[in-house]
């Protein structure tokens, strides 16, 4: 029982040291100044604007299917020796 635990400590901090490792080795992109055109497909701002306006349709079609998804994929998890 002993060695399970150790070989779980060891796998966890290798874990966190990879992730740690990756976050401050990484150079993260930066952007000096927002665009201040709404037009603009990579102003966030611009792309709610299009979500909720013109494309409000196909969002919600997707989201009943992720929703779907998901239930579904519960379902599955729980196999057949526990109902």
């Amino acid at each position: 029982m002993r060695t399970n635990q150790l070989l779980a400590f060891l796998v966890a901090l290798l874990f966190t040291a990879v992730v740690i490792v990756g976050a401050f080795g990484t150079s993260w992109n930066t952007v000096s100044e927002l665009p201040a055109n709404p037009a603009d497909q990579s102003n966030i701002e611009g792309i709610g604007v299009l979500t909720f306006t013109q494309y409000v349709a196909p969002f919600e079609v997707l989201s009943i299917v992720l929703l779907a998804s998901l239930i579904g994929a519960i379902y599955m998890a729980r196999g057949e020796g526990n109902r």
